[in-house]
């Protein structure tokens, strides 16, 4: 499956920087501080870009790729220690699930 850019649900304004931090892998604050450097050395084409980017890219939710993260994620530790987890099967319960993204906030 490709990756995708969505709009972090950690943001400060509307999660585009956060965005785009997640898609490379990056520290946010990375990405925040480019943005800040482009509005003012770039005579705000920075802010141009980032309404631009609060309108085009899309919320991530469940539907498009939070699931994709949790199983993503289970695979990856039930791989790492199969012996000492108690993550059980990938995607085994709604409460697995839930509890996943509510340590991620």
């Amino acid at each position: 499956m490709a990756k995708r850019l969505y709009k972090s649900r950690s943001k400060v304004f509307f999660g585009v920087c956060g965005g785009i931090a997640e898609f490379f892998n990056i520290d946010p604050t990375i990405i925040r501080i480019a943005f800040l450097v482009l509005v003012f050395a770039g005579f705000g084409t920075g802010i141009l870009i980032y309404i631009a980017g609060a309108l085009i890219i899309p919320d991530r939710s469940v539907d498009n790729g939070y699931a994709d993260d949790y199983n993503q994620h289970m695979r990856d530790a039930s791989s790492y220690d199969k012996g000492n987890n108690n993550y059980g099967e990938a995607g085994s319960s709604d409460d697995d699930f839930n509890s996943y993204f509510n340590k991620r906030k």
